[in-house]
């Protein structure tokens, strides 16, 4: 018991590094790339960009605030476990924000010209960066917040899959930002719409590497002599169900029970490591499941 104990304790150590990791990546995109050109790219850094050059508000301040209640309605609306998941990196990432705003200004640069002003050049880095950094807080349980809540309380309430609530939000705020930042006497500014697209399909395509399905489901196969125990933990850490079918061994001719079910992302990673708890030795392999409908994945 104690060296399970241990194990959990070294390995939610090593989960918060990697998430604080990727918010100090998802920060330093946002901070030395994206705002200093006034780039709209959805979530509350898009908002913080907007209310910076509208109403001339800090980036963090803002960040922080949609954050804050964003996760205010998260917990009315999806309950106190997924606050508390949601809750650390909430505050990461504005408080990183605020630390590379700081070093930002220490870049020797001309007066309103950024250290990098090839819109091109941004997006490319910027999308690949934060990608990675979003990918390294998914795949670590963790989330950065903002329009993340809204995604899960219309999946969970309506079933949106993510990919149709991402482009509605986001999408939102990026036509909102090309509404309020453009050049003086022009109605809006089309450019800020197309690289945010860019931006968009570049992230979620580094991200989908990191985390290693993106928002596609992962249906995964065990074989091991401790599927009871881990049956227990798919069941009740992740209220999903679970088949149970009895195979024979083509070498060995034993009969053994073999677990099927099928998970989400990080739900998956989190499974890999029960997994080995309970069995180091365990044979199991995933397959991805580019479409899954049932109850607790789509409406029936």
């Amino acid at each position: 018991m104690n060296k399970i104990k241990a194990f959990f304790k070294k390995q939610k150590v090593k989960e918060y590094i990697n998430i604080t990791l990727g918010c100090i990546l998802v920060a330093f995109a946002f901070s030395f790339f994206l705002d200093p050109n006034n780039l709209v790219i959805g979530g509350g850094t898009g908002i913080a960009t907007i209310l910076k050059n509208t109403l001339n508000i800090n980036t963090a301040i803002t960040v922080f605030v949609v954050n804050a209640i964003t996760l205010i309605i998260g917990l009315i609306f999806l309950g106190k476990d997924f606050f508390l998941k949601t809750l650390y990196g909430s505050l990461a990432v504005p408080a990183f924000i605020a630390i590379f705003n700081l070093l930002y200004k220490l870049i020797p640069t001309q007066e309103g010209i950024p250290w990098i002003n090839d819109k091109m050049l941004v997006i490319l880095f910027s999308a690949f960066i934060m990608g990675v950094g979003l990918g390294i807080t998914i795949k670590n349980g963790g989330a950065t917040g903002g329009t993340e809540i809204p995604q899960n309380i219309l999946y969970k309430y309506f079933r949106m899959p993510y990919s149709v609530s991402l482009w509605l939000i986001d999408g939102s705020i990026v036509v909102a930002g090309a509404f309020f930042i453009h050049d003086e006497g022009e109605i809006m500014d089309p450019h800020l719409i197309l690289y945010a697209l860019i931006f968009i399909y570049i992230s979620g395509l580094v991200m989908d590497q990191i985390v290693f399905s993106g928002f596609n489901s992962r249906a995964v196969y065990i074989i091991s002599d401790k599927n009871e125990q881990i049956k227990e933990r798919i069941l009740n850490d992740f209220s999903r169900g679970v088949t149970q079918i009895q195979v024979v061994g083509g070498y060995t001719n034993e009969e053994k029970s073999k677990l099927i079910c099928v998970l989400s992302s990080s739900e998956y990673y989190k499974l890999k490591l029960i997994i080995h708890e309970y069995d180091p030795n365990a044979f199991f392999y995933v397959v991805r499941a580019s479409e899954v409908t049932g109850e607790g994945f789509s409406r029936k």
